[in-house]
């Protein structure tokens, strides 16, 4: 049984420029960050792998709730967060939960530089998700800074 590599390489880019075509049809329809509320903005970043480079798993969010000292009833990933993002009441709050986030981050992106040593050839994935987190990391900053406003009216 032959391998045609040409007709893979052709499958390949075709399903690479639908991906351009969707993510640039994405940026133009998609909502402005601004016009949403803080806990759909929050759940938006953490929750999405492609934003913010990780996975939190159900698990990992009980865990991050329980740290937080909010004991979530193991459910949808969304309305977790949801409950976790209800308590938090000041700019110190949101920190802390952010920390709280960043470590059980950290510990993932851990994995992934352990296996970019071991996989040399999985870098470029693996960059890329480290990259992503970095980009969610100056997000939070803004966040906590937008949050800082909301809390001095």
């Amino acid at each position: 049984m032959g391998f045609d590599f040409d007709e893979l390489k052709k499958d390949f880019d075709a399903l690479k420029a639908a991906k351009d075509l969707k993510e640039e049809q994405c940026e133009i329809a998609c909502e402005d960050e601004e016009d949403q509320g803080f806990i759909e903005l929050v759940q938006k970043w953490i929750l999405a792998p492609v934003k913010c480079g990780v996975y939190l798993s159900r698990l990992d969010i009980k865990v991050i709730g329980l740290k937080f000292g909010e004991d979530v009833q193991v459910r949808e990933r969304k309305r977790m967060l949801r409950d976790i993002l209800r308590a938090v009441t000041s700019k110190e709050e949101i920190r802390e939960l952010f920390d709280i986030i960043n470590e059980a981050a950290e510990e993932k992106i851990a994995v992934y530089q352990e296996l970019m040593e071991h996989f040399p050839h999985s870098k470029v994935v693996f960059e890329d998700k480290i990259a992503k987190y970095e980009d969610f990391k100056k997000v939070q900053r803004k966040i906590i800074e937008d949050f800082e406003e909301i809390e001095e009216r």
